[in-house]
């Protein structure tokens, strides 16, 4: 059953006073539903607390994961976010961790509101009306610089989040990858990509390690806030790792070509390249690794349904409502290694009528 937002509040109030242990007095207004995401739902809220004859208001969101056995992915995502903001880099200060779902039939955290502006939007505007000025000196340079500051921090703060050790092979984090999509391919009877595995593993040797880094594994604008002054800060860290930092920077490329063009994708990686110093050897290899995940997602949740991948039931329309990606992504592939999917095609086809 979903909560109401007023419903919502109610139940925060009584937790902040339990949870604080406080008697002082605790008042949540101005909750509302913000969007929601594939795996998550999200709230924005101010608590006001009053006691000592002082009076505080803090501007806070609330995140909950519907989905199932979302319990470790709550935490992980608490322990990222910690470890990052005491780093430095420019998250959210996250406060509560609650894995108890009797609280809101979910586990939640809930974290600093950063006040301010979603990038995604002022990017998709200059796409829509063209503006390559915007995009080029304000939206892309900014993207890209905190992409390249992501993967230039010390991975060894998140240490405990891999068992790689720096005397292991070159191979270690593209062979765990492969064998991961493998075992969910073949476990799930996604036939129709073993081709495009096949391709991935045989062109393994691609994949050499080239640094490693803290990977976000879903950088796109919609996960950056602009605060008043325009400092970006970066969301959504559920499925951070650390791995090859191509790994990250290919799995963005391919959301920009999905959903805008290659011009604009390119323009990233420029921006990207001149930033970090350096031109991400075999970037193409990355891409298509990504494209396959995506393909592997996307089928899985239109053939049994979200929950099978953890994601909120509302994913399955979302993915139905955006089926135009998935057409790209097949050109793509089509072009880059002449590989075509036509079960995948039909699929789409259906989706459309």
């Amino acid at each position: 059953m979903t909560l109401s937002a007023l419903r919502i509040g109610e139940i925060l109030e009584s937790y902040f006073k339990e949870h604080y242990n406080s008697e002082d007095k605790f008042a949540i207004k101005d909750i509302q539903s913000l969007a929601k995401g594939w795996q998550t739902e999200l709230f924005a809220f101010k608590l006001y607390r009053e006691g000592n004859d002082e009076e505080s208001i803090e501007h806070l969101i609330l995140r909950m994961y519907p989905g199932k056995k979302m319990a470790s992915k709550t935490k992980h995502e608490f322990e990222v976010l910690q470890t990052l903001f005491e780093s430095g880099y420019p998250v959210p200060k996250t406060y509560i961790l609650e894995l108890n779902q009797k609280v809101l039939g979910h586990p939640f955290i809930i974290m600093e509101r950063i006040l301010g502006k979603d990038m995604g939007e002022i990017f998709l505007r200059a796409l829509e009306e063209n503006d390559h000025k915007v995009l080029s000196e304000e939206i892309l340079p900014l993207f890209a610089s905190l992409f390249v500051q992501l993967h230039e921090l010390n991975w060894k703060i998140l240490a405990n989040k891999t068992k790689y050790t720096e005397e292991e092979n070159p191979f270690f984090f593209i062979d765990k990858s492969l064998n991961k999509l493998e075992k969910q391919i073949v476990n799930h009877k996604i036939i129709e990509l073993l081709p495009l595995l096949k391709w991935l593993k045989e062109n393994r040797n691609k994949a050499s390690l080239e640094k490693i880094a803290i990977v976000h594994s879903d950088f796109h604008p919609h996960n950056i806030i602009l605060d008043a002054s325009g400092k970006g800060f970066v969301i959504d860290w559920p499925g951070a790792h650390i791995g090859d930092y191509r790994e990250d920077l290919g799995w963005t490329l391919m959301l920009m070509e999905a959903y805008t063009s290659r011009e604009v994708k390119e323009m990233f990686l420029k921006f990207y390249e001149q930033l970090s110093g350096k031109l991400p050897a075999e970037i193409n290899y990355f891409i298509i690794l990504s494209i396959c995940y995506r393909l592997f997602e996307v089928t899985l949740t239109i053939k049994f349904g979200s929950e099978v991948m953890g994601l909120r039931e509302e994913a399955r329309e979302q993915i139905k409502e955006t089926a135009y990606h998935i057409n790209n992504l097949l050109v793509s592939l089509n072009e880059k290694i002449g590989l075509s999917i036509p079960e995948i095609e039909e699929m789409l086809d259906e989706l459309k009528h």
